[in-house]
């Protein structure tokens, strides 16, 4: 034991539960300086026993499950996390590691959905989806990879919702290497239900179950794949909207584990923990809406692609790393040569989401925003190379620049036309079910960049901006840096250092202005998208158990350290 003090032992055992001892709550961890600390006395003993539920635990913390006390041993974790049971195990998963090419590079398809008004194509709505496997014989899905969400959902094949039945749907049954569990970790036993999660996000929510599955992605060789057993959401429910719409048939979160109902649930926090020969960071190059760019975007795991970088990476530190979100502090903002109010009282920070569509913007700012971007337009002219200002965010040591190339719709809006969201993204939208759009967009009778006077033109060029408007701790003055803003730098999350890495990215654009400042650029491509975001707002999770026959349920709400959220 004195040889293995690093390395975290797991013990399994089932709690006593006031009146209802058919409930179960299992698989936390105990740490071995514990177990060496109770070495020399007579408690190592009881202690060993109490891990293995041969005799009753002690020194007892309370918690509330559903309206039902339950107790815990107060060394123990609610949830359970990964462990090395052995050196020899360790050693050899980081062989396995090592054989392997890093980074590795996953290939993103960007896909476009026409959104129609009266019968004219006025935007796209667009997402970024890969290619992973689960389970043996492997079960192929595309998927967006989301780093404003924690967990790996797919469709189930028990789910009857639109949205699933458009999708391919993951069967349990048809895999040899899953397990059905409940939030804890625990196997769901025969007859009983599974736990559940309602998940909701920026737009949309799903409803579903856990299982533990091998999710595999990147080649077809061992040398090109990282795989990592890891536990999942099934979802039994799908909103219409936004999943209906696209291609892809869910989500691969890549948020920092906090984020997660369980470190169980985190990806990379499993490939961290088993191993593995790469760095523990992960790239993210997204191409943009370029003519011919469609399949360059990727995700580098592993580390990162430096073919895909312009400049050297600048690093920022992740804030309130306790949230589980990559969020950055804001300084200031600047569009033009103003620098905006809103961050003057140094409360700004801004997720950095490669699940979100827009710039998301705090809600109480959002018409200066408007107004500052919006210019008057026409009908077939391309607004990326309008005359508009420049907008700068200015970092810890670092501004970052988004110019009208890569914040405007490139097609300019026709009078009277509504696209967008007024609401945005709120504790309330992750709840919302298929309610349409309102319009965050202006139309010819709204104040565009006119200082005040209503603009007369037929078509208005305006930015992929949206409110958001969260509450404190993570709000009020929150922004969500979407493809807007990643479409333009590439990024890098380091999952050890807790920052974040920026540098020009690679794309046609950025190669293009770099060439020809201030040149033009015909462009085949008009793509342009509809509202979305994945970023989680809400995790609730009903813990059902059987009594007497009967089907009880215990809902709990789990909040991320230091959220003041619904989570």
């Amino acid at each position: 034991l004195a040889q293995e003090s690093r390395i975290r032992r797991s013990f399994r055992y089932r709690s006593t539960v006031g009146s209802h001892p058919t409930s179960r709550l299992s698989a936390y961890y105990v740490s071995t300086e514990l177990v060496m600390s109770l070495l020399s006395g007579r408690h190592f003993i009881a202690a060993v026993l109490c891990g293995l539920a041969l005799l009753p635990c002690t020194s007892k913390a309370t918690y509330d499950v559903g309206g039902v006390e339950e107790e815990e041993d107060d060394t123990m974790s609610m949830l359970q996390r990964p462990a090395i049971a052995t050196p020899e195990a360790a050693a050899s998963a980081e062989a396995a590691g090592a054989s392997r090419t890093w980074p590795i590079l996953v290939p993103l398809q960007r896909e476009s959905v026409p959104l129609i008004r009266n019968g004219k194509t006025v935007a796209h709505k667009t997402s970024y989806a890969g290619a992973i496997s689960i389970g043996h014989p492997a079960q192929d899905f595309r998927v967006v990879f989301d780093t404003g969400s924690a967990h790996v959902v797919v469709p189930s094949a028990a789910c009857s919702s639109e949205s699933c039945l458009e999708h391919r749907s993951y069967n349990i049954s048809a895999s040899s290497s899953a397990l059905a569990v409940n939030v804890d970790g625990s196997q769901v036993e025969a007859g009983e239900l599974g736990d559940q999660v309602t998940i909701g996000y920026g737009t949309g929510k799903v409803v579903g179950e856990f299982a533990r599955d091998e999710v595999c992605l990147g080649g077809d060789s061992e040398e090109t794949r990282a795989c990592v057993k890891v536990s999942m959401v099934m979802a039994v429910e799908m909103t219409t909207q936004p999943f209906k719409s696209f291609n892809f048939d869910g989500i691969f979160g890549l948020s920092l584990d906090a984020l997660a109902v369980g470190p169980e649930f985190s990806f990379f926090n499993r490939l961290a923990g088993s191993g593995f020969g790469g760095e523990l960071q992960f790239g993210v190059f997204m191409a943009g809406p370029d003519a011919g760019q469609e399949h360059s975007s990727e995700i580098a795991l592993g580390g990162h692609n430096s073919k895909r970088l312009l400049s050297p990476l600048q690093w920022a530190p992740v804030a309130a790393k306790k949230m589980g979100y990559w969020q950055i502090q804001i300084k200031e903002v600047r569009i033009g040569n103003k620098t905006l109010d809103v961050c003057k009282d140094g409360s700004c920070r801004g997720v950095v989401d490669t699940g979100t569509s827009h710039f998301g913007v705090p809600g109480a700012s959002i018409d200066e925003f408007q107004s500052a971007l919006s210019t008057e337009g026409a009908e077939d002219e391309d607004c990326r190379f309008v005359d508009a200002p420049s907008m700068e965010l200015v970092l810890e040591g670092i501004t970052l620049s988004l110019g009208p190339r890569n914040y405007m719709r490139p097609l300019a809006i026709p009078a009277g036309v509504e696209v967008g969201s007024a609401r945005g993204v709120t504790v309330e939208s992750g709840s919302q079910v298929d309610q349409p759009a309102a319009s965050a967009t202006p139309s010819s009778n709204s104040d565009v960049a006119t200082g005040g006077t209503a603009s007369k033109a037929s078509h208005s060029c305006a930015p992929r901006i949206m409110p958001v408007n969260l509450p404190a701790p993570l709000g009020p003055n929150l922004f969500i840096l979407g493809e807007p803003l990643l479409s333009r730098y590439y990024t890098v999350y380091d999952w050890k250092q807790a920052q974040i890495g920026f540098g020009l990215a690679a794309t046609k654009a950025n190669k293009e202005a770099l060439i020809q400042a201030g040149q033009a650029v015909d462009s085949e491509d008009e793509h342009e998208e509809e509202i979305y975001s994945f970023m989680q707002v809400t995790v609730t999770v009903s813990v059902r158990y059987k009594q007497a026959g009967v089907v009880a349920r215990g809902r709990r709400t789990l909040t991320a350290p230091g959220l003041a959220l619904p989570m």
